[in-house]
């Protein structure tokens, strides 16, 4: 089976995802949909496929399997939902929408059209997350403590990385659901939350617009409490002059483990107390995992690996850092957070 898709929103992403659309296995870039008249040229130019201007249009073709909606932030929402409507199969880019509500009326109208909407976590793939996750449910650190991601750059990604032809400083913008709480933010929580298998009971969050943006924010700090004590902290900048990276740090009762580029390190104490450092092998990277799960999801052979739940238990945390940063204040929530049920993996084969 070949899984026909349609990009909405030919961007610098939406160019990466007709690039995995026309070379991974199983999978063919049917057609595109952009507003702007260049990149529709441009996308045809590059993969001789139609380029529509008018969403209905581009929904209505019966041949097209898959829409995978790579617009700004702030446009998910009504390709989405029409995408569903017309009986598609939706991937979206995270984060899936600018608040919990907007996300709750898209996995509704998902729901309606029986249809799967799935959020674009790709970086579920990456291989430090990958490797701390596989530490952290391995049991050995005992019960968790403590969780660090710190990650300090100097970048103008957020005014470079969009395409000239329209707005390529669309991060930097409010309005746009622009920012990097949303933009970084939405992954590396979500891996922070894919480690939390309890519920958050506080969220404490810090937002600054120094270098970039005056508008949105270029830097985050976000401070998660869980219901048994675990502290789990990301904190991410793009306006650092002093570069610093720790790679995840975690920290439990019978030892740590922290993620290094080349090998990473547990660190054990035995009963005297003497500190032990044991190196091991990272896990490998795995950006496709999402794709190869779809290809499985619209064959009806497998449920999405990001489930709605996950989603908005993700969009309910990114809401609470915003109130949190606007008060000054811990914020209480109620996570409804539920544990899976049976073996998880990343690793999917379609």
């Amino acid at each position: 089976m070949t899984v026909r898709v349609g990009i909405v929103g030919f961007g610098a992403m939406g160019a990466w995802h007709a690039d995995r659309a026309r070379t991974l296995r199983g999978f063919g870039l049917h057609s595109i949909c952009d507003i702007t008249p260049a990149q529709r040229r441009a996308a045809e130019r590059k993969y001789g496929c139609p380029a529509h201007a008018d969403l209905d249009e581009f929904l209505a073709d019966d041949r097209l399997d898959l829409v995978v909606v790579a617009t700004p932030t702030n446009a998910h929402e009504k390709p989405v939902v029409r995408a569903l409507r017309a009986g598609k199969h939706v991937l979206c880019e995270k984060p899936l929408a600018c608040t919990e509500a907007e996300a709750r009326r898209m996995f509704a109208a998902a729901a309606a059209a029986g249809r799967t909407l799935m959020t674009f976590q790709n970086r579920r793939g990456d291989s430090d997350f990958l490797t701390v996750q596989k530490a952290v449910r391995s049991g050995a650190l005992g019960r968790l403590h403590d969780i660090r991601l710190i990650r300090w750059d100097w970048s103008d990604l957020m005014r470079t990385f969009g395409v000239k032809t329209f707005r390529p400083a669309w991060r930097t913008e409010a309005v746009y659901g622009g920012g990097t709480l949303l933009d970084f933010g939405a992954h590396y929580l979500d891996q922070l939350l894919q480690l939390l298998d309890r519920p958050v009971t506080g969220v404490f969050g810090d937002l600054r617009g120094r270098q970039w943006t005056r508008d949105a924010d270029d830097q985050f700090v976000a401070i998660l409490r869980t219901s048994d004590g675990v502290v789990a902290q990301v904190e991410y900048s793009q306006n650092a002059h002093v570069p610093v990276k720790v790679e995840w740090a975690v920290n439990g009762s019978a030892g740590g483990f922290r993620y290094e580029p080349e090998r990473s390190c547990w660190y054990l104490r035995n009963g005297r107390g003497t500190q032990r450092i044991r190196r091991v092998r990272n896990e490998r990277g795995d950006w496709e995992a999402l794709y190869r799960n779809m290809r499985s999801v619209v064959a009806g052979r497998a449920a999405p690996l990001v489930q709605p739940r996950e989603t908005l238990r993700l969009m309910r945390i990114l809401d609470a850092v915003r109130r949190s940063a606007q008060t000054g204040r811990v914020v209480t929530i109620k996570d409804e957070y539920a544990p899976q049920r049976g073996p998880r993996t990343n690793r999917v084969t379609g």
